[in-house]
């Protein structure tokens, strides 16, 4: 049987869609310091979304090359600013849980690993080379973009949308992915992902999530960063 060209580069065609569609992608230990700095200049190109999965997923898809390195990152660009600006969930954690769905069998853990360490650890831990201003760290206490930005912002002392706020979320993205790049390290390397819920969170969810007496809510951030118990709490 004689195929055509037309024949030849459908078959490549389909060949290389069935190489990206195959999850996860291969992926072998990257340099965290290195991925802070891409995901930093990323986060300037389009935003933190982008710079966090790109710095991951790009670096990755240049050592796999075709058909890989052809994927679309700038599509993640809408994550910027917590989602189009709507300053829900961050978007450097957006970029950091997109790329394990990409490159781990088992991202799962890593999500909650992550999500769990950005709510109670001083951010941002990591500054560009670069930076213009002082480093001052805050704890966000969720995950969510408008709460992060407000802790910094009395941290700081600062107004939103300020050339310091600016450079807060390009170190934040420099920071989310270089944790994000030692969480696949350590995992490729089988070593123990810890992602335990704190003990507060733990508490509310034993009667407000699945199957406690309540059970009226779902989710694993910290309940304190948006809701406050006022007057006498009942207990069941």
């Amino acid at each position: 049987m004689t195929m055509t060209t037309e024949s030849v580069s459908a078959s490549a065609a389909a060949d290389t869609g069935a190489n990206l569609q195959a999850l996860p992608w291969p992926y072998k230990p990257l340099d965290p310091e290195t991925t802070a700095e891409r995901a930093n200049e990323g986060f300037y190109k389009a935003e933190c979304m982008y710079g966090v999965f790109e710095s991951i997923a790009g670096a990755t898809a240049e050592r796999l090359r075709s058909p890989y390195k052809d994927f679309p990152f700038l599509m993640m660009k809408y994550g910027g600013g917590g989602i189009n600006g709507w300053a829900t969930v961050c978007g450097a954690l957006a970029g950091g849980a997109a790329a394990f769905q990409l490159l781990s069998s088992d991202p799962g853990p890593l999500v909650d690993a992550l999500f769990a360490w950005y709510e109670t650890e001083a951010l941002p831990d990591f500054y560009p080379q670069n930076a213009k201003f002082s480093a001052i760290k805050s704890i966000s206490g969720t995950p969510l973009c408008h709460t992060s930005i407000t802790e910094w912002c009395k941290a700081a002392k600062k107004h939103t949308y300020s050339p310091e706020q600016r450079e807060l979320c390009g170190a934040l993205a420099g920071s989310v992915a270089r944790k994000a790049v030692l969480l696949l390290n350590d995992q490729i390397a089988v070593k123990p992902i810890s992602a335990a819920l704190p003990p507060a969170t733990q508490n509310c969810l034993s009667c407000h999530g699945r199957g406690g007496v309540l059970q009226n809510t779902g989710g694993k951030m910290n309940c304190d960063g948006c809701h406050s118990v006022t007057g006498k709490h009942r207990s069941y």
